[in-house]
């Protein structure tokens, strides 16, 4: 079965170029992709958001692969299917996160796991969602649960050693 996955995946999933870009999946993820990014193509964070995402993937979950070549956001089901601004702002969240990564690179070739994830980092990167959110119009009830989260971003579990990875397969976002 998971042989016909794949080839079913390969048959199916398309690459096109989205303000820049890259966003490879299906159909309908590369749809909700270009709603989500024509949401940030006015924003003045739009320019660090293109130059720290190359690649927009669909994926089993959501995670930002920064250390690539070209950096990647791999996109879980329940954030794509989730309304455009949603999107847009998990889209802004994990460019940021691709930001710390690669500013700490200027510094080290290997940055510490601490300076793009973690908690602290995590804060940032919600800051930076929450700044993109206001600026499109999200609603106070969106802003009031993403401050929540700021103010205790433990939720994704362990973010070092073979802990974090375990607790990455666990997501369902």
């Amino acid at each position: 079965m998971p042989l016909l996955r794949s080839l079913a995946d390969l048959l199916f999933r398309k690459s096109t170029i989205i303000a820049g870009i890259e966003v490879r999946g299906r159909s309908e993820f590369i749809r909700r992709s270009e709603e989500a990014l024509a949401l940030l193509r006015d924003l003045p964070q739009f320019a660090d958001i293109q130059r720290h995402i190359a690649i927009i993937k669909q994926g089993r979950r959501s995670g930002m692969w920064a250390q690539k070549n070209r950096p990647t956001f791999v996109v879980g089901r329940r954030t794509w299917s989730h309304s455009a601004l949603w999107y847009a702002g998990a889209i802004a969240h994990d460019a940021y996160h691709s930001k710390l990564y690669h500013d700490a690179r200027r510094e080290s070739a290997k940055p510490p796991a601490d300076c793009w994830t973690g908690p602290e980092a995590e804060r940032e990167c919600l800051g930076y969602q929450i700044e993109a959110l206001k600026a499109l119009g999200a609603d106070d009830a969106t802003v009031a649960y993403l401050e929540k989260l700021r103010k205790n971003p433990t939720y994704q579990g362990h973010h070092k050693g073979w802990r974090s990875w375990r607790d990455y397969l666990r997501r369902s976002w």
